[in-house]
């Protein structure tokens, strides 16, 4: 009987026991995530809810005056044609940018991916730009396209093509930011969709050569699938890096000429640390915020959707 007893006191301390364990361990990953959670409150939290907030006021922070206003701001950009113009330009960087800059990448990535002489070298020559400062890279452009002695339109000339206006012509600066923003960021989706493809088991193309799959239909089957969710990512960051284009911009043109690049951040900092008008700058960083928002949810959706139904 006492034997019994032991067994059946044994087996119900058990659990208790495994429920103290439970909840100490609990306790110390509490206490190990406290320092980064109030850490992140105040780096993140923090800021967003006062940007918020200073985004109903017209605080003037050279001088310090200003109050709340409520939606004014909001209400003034409805009929800024300033930041219209400047949305509408960065509208353009977006939709000339991303989809090049996918495509090259993506054909880079397919390029490399063969067992080629000097693949490495290959791959270093196209990711080392991705790593230089954007102040470098304009400098490297500024001598590159300029229109007096620059080294396009030296080549131009020698092959018998007129020189170009690359950065005073307002038909022609927004075609020669999005050619700096290739070279400087196609590293970026190389390095990402080279990985996903590496990534494809080898027999999916055998066995799609031996059923007589043409190189077309073997990437419209195989590798397109094989690298969706991953090329489905990388077009959202560059969705997102497109609509913050900020400082290949303002360093190659300022905005110019005529404002014909002058995007929605380079008027928010002009805004904000030119005029010293605060309250309108966090309101056109709202703005943008909840547009790049709302294009990364339908960008998900439309994915997911293409996902099913293939």
């Amino acid at each position: 009987m006492s034997v019994a007893t032991t067994r059946v006191g044994s087996r119900a301390a058990a659990p208790r026991a495994q429920a103290v364990k439970g909840r100490s361990r609990g306790s110390a990953a509490l206490l190990f995530l406290t320092p980064f959670a109030i850490l992140y409150l105040l780096l993140w939290a923090v800021p967003i809810v006062s940007g918020l907030f200073l985004s109903t006021t017209d605080v003037n922070v050279a001088d310090g005056t200003g109050g709340f206003v409520g939606l004014d701001n909001y209400l003034g950009l409805a009929g800024d044609s300033d930041f219209r113009a400047a949305f509408g330009h960065t509208l353009l960087f977006v939709v000339l940018n991303v989809p090049i800059l996918i495509a090259v990448g993506l054909i880079l990535a397919l390029v490399l991916n063969r067992d080629l002489s000097g693949r490495n070298l290959l791959r270093a020559a196209f990711v080392s730009p991705y790593l230089l400062p954007g102040a470098a890279v304009a400098l490297i452009w500024n001598l590159v396209l300029n229109p007096v002695n620059g080294s396009l339109n030296t080549v131009l000339e020698k092959v018998g093509l007129p020189a170009q206006q690359w950065l005073t012509e307002p038909g022609q600066a927004m075609g020669a930011v999005v050619l700096l923003t290739l070279w400087w960021r196609v590293g970026f989706p190389l390095l990402i969709l080279l990985a996903a493809l590496q990534d494809i088991p080898k027999p999916l193309y055998e066995a799609a050569r031996i059923d007589g799959a043409s190189a077309w239909q073997q990437f419209r089957y195989v590798t397109l699938p094989g690298i969706a969710p991953v090329l489905g990512l990388v077009i959202l960051l560059r969705l997102i890096d497109s609509f913050k284009v900020f400082e290949q911009v303002y360093l190659l043109t300022a905005g110019g000429p005529s404002g014909s690049t002058r995007v929605v951040l380079q008027m928010l900092y002009e805004t904000g640390f030119r005029d010293f008008r605060t309250g309108y700058a966090a309101a056109i960083g709202w703005v943008l915020a909840l547009v790049i928002l709302l294009v990364a949810i339908v960008q998900q959706v439309l994915t997911r959707r293409a996902a099913g139904h293939g």
